[in-house]
């Protein structure tokens, strides 16, 4: 089914891979959303705004807990997770989201949209500390996201937010029985990115991305409609997948920008994301 033929409302709290396609359109620019996950958390007229889920950075986040063998406190660090390139402006500057049954079911946060009471939730840090406190979650329970990415309307100009995203095919809806293993696969993802566990994270990141797929659909043929600029002419006339007289897939391109980028922003040593 087609994402016009969503409703708007049905789009906040939706999950989104990008596109499976081998020719992949984040490839000369966006790469960060090069096999991503992400969740919609609004959907207006103006814009549609998510969250990149599987995107930890090398800054973490340290949250006091208690420590029932010393009856003390310890220190919990999780990583802060790229959400996009906007930064959000305010007293709540970062997202936390869980999707513990406990906590939700004591009312510790909202979901993120109505027809999602049974999915992922959004809460303020003191909310975290309450549930924690409360002993209904543990620390790594929790994502922390620091900014939020934005896709803008303008008919005129052919914009239509991520539906117009969907329809182009840069994005494929998450099927609802997909979304508990890949938030599962999110969560063996709370370390700190660093340079010893950075292929580590990167096939966390890949996993999860995987195990969103449609398995009835399998992988997408669909051509993507934007074109790939200042590629064309470097591919093989008989077979687009590889790069021109070679034997280089460019769906490994692909791979190779997301390390790079990976490693220069999010990790801060562009040499790491190099040969890997």
């Amino acid at each position: 089914r087609r994402a016009s033929e969503e409703s708007r409302d049905s789009m906040v709290g939706t999950f989104l891979r990008a596109s499976s396609a081998d020719r992949s359109p984040f490839l000369l620019e966006n790469q960060d959303f090069h096999k991503s996950v992400t969740l919609i958390l609004l959907d207006d007229e103006t814009a549609s705004v998510g969250v990149v889920l599987n995107r930890p950075s090398n800054k973490g986040l340290d949250i006091k807990v208690a420590d029932r063998s010393t009856r003390g406190q310890k220190v919990v660090t999780i990583p802060m997770r790229y959400g996009g390139q906007y930064a959000v402006k305010g007293k709540e500057a970062l997202l936390w989201l869980h999707c513990n049954q406990k906590v939700r079911d004591m009312k510790i946060g909202s979901p993120v949209g109505e027809s999602q009471k049974d999915g992922i939730w959004k809460c303020t840090s003191q909310d975290v500390i309450t549930a924690i406190a409360q002993g209904y979650a543990n620390a790594e329970d929790f994502l922390v996201v620091s900014g939020v990415s934005v896709w803008e309307k303008n008919i005129a100009q052919g914009m239509n937010g991520i539906e117009g995203e969907l329809d182009l095919g840069k994005y494929e809806l998450i099927p609802k029985n997909c979304r508990d293993q890949v938030w599962t696969t999110l969560l063996s993802q709370q370390q700190v990115l660093s340079e010893s566990n950075f292929s580590q994270i990167m096939a966390i990141s890949e996993k999860a991305w995987s195990l969103a797929a449609d398995d009835k659909k399998g992988k997408s043929s669909k051509s993507i409609s934007v074109p790939i600029l200042g590629i064309g002419e470097n591919l093989d006339e008989e077979d687009d997948s590889l790069v021109f007289k070679s034997d280089t897939k460019v769906s490994k391109l692909s791979d190779s920008a997301l390390r790079s980028w990976c490693a220069t922003f999010l990790l801060g040593k562009p040499d790491v994301g190099i040969g890997l």
